[in-house]
């Protein structure tokens, strides 16, 4: 069993790549990623948490999703330059889970450092449990709000994308079994339906957790951790592609989408 310990910090300038990853803005327009790393055998899910009163409720949970640690995370720009200021918080929103013991602030993070928080270890057998900060600089997808989202690696668990047999970054904010809008950066956005609509093309299948589409010249597949369906393993797939459509985010996203 991994025991609580006192949260220490450290900055570090080692890379996020090949992991998947939250992305947290703030009202100002700061952002912070947010990864999770172990030295032994305790598996976490990506994500978790959500925006309470404009900040971020952290939680960290393990495989079978149990909530195993939490707490507050801040974020705010520094003026006049291109770094930002975290700051975690003690949180006992969840009775019986364990928290930080006090706030700490970590000043003038610069783009592209990394805070390293060691949060969770086990004295018996040296396992340690690290939350990673990095501020970044990508646009908000909601000016002067709080937001976050989850974004995965195509070689992480998750959700997988792949364009015309490439392997391709993936923002993921969609709900099984709902319809879905895949917005691709130079291409538009793809509207994804589970039965025949106005405009749309039948154009591809579901079969289980694997998603199939070929119009316009892309071909597109995604895999999931679970079915795409909620009422059947599998069935036709209806798309509606909009090239002109234009979201602002540099990387590809899929999300539910409740109005055609």
């Amino acid at each position: 069993m991994i025991g609580r310990l006192l949260a220490v910090g450290v900055l570090v300038t080692t890379s996020a790549a090949g992991q998947s990853f939250t992305r947290a803005w703030f009202p100002d327009g700061a952002e912070v990623r947010l990864r999770t790393e172990t030295t032994g055998g305790t598996q976490t899910v990506t994500g978790g948490g959500g925006i309470r009163d404009e900040h971020l409720f952290r939680i960290l949970q393990d495989s079978r999703y149990d909530v195993i640690f939490q707490y507050e995370l801040e974020a705010e720009r520094v003026r006049g330059s291109d770094a930002v200021t975290v700051r975690i918080k003690p949180t006992t929103t969840i009775s019986g889970i364990p928290t930080i013991a006090t706030v700490r602030e970590f000043p003038a993070v610069r783009i592209g450092q990394e805070v390293k928080i060691e949060i969770l270890a086990n004295p018996a057998t040296g396992e340690r449990v690290y939350d990673i900060f990095r501020p970044d600089d990508e646009p908000s997808p909601a000016p002067g709000h709080s937001m976050v989202r989850v974004s995965v690696n195509p070689g992480s668990p998750g959700v997988k994308l792949t364009v015309n047999g490439k392997p391709v970054w993936l923002e993921n904010d969609w709900t099984p079994g709902k319809p879905a809008r895949l917005h691709m950066p130079g291409q538009g956005a793809y509207y994804l339906s589970w039965e025949s609509r106005r405009k749309f093309r039948l154009a591809g299948y579901v079969e289980k957790n694997r998603l199939i589409f070929l119009i316009d010249g892309q071909y597109v597949e995604m895999t999931f951790p679970d079915n795409v369906l909620t009422t059947a393993e599998g069935g036709p797939v209806w798309v509606y592609h909009d090239p002109n459509y234009v979201d602002g985010r540099a990387m590809c996203f899929l999300e539910t989408y409740r109005s055609f």
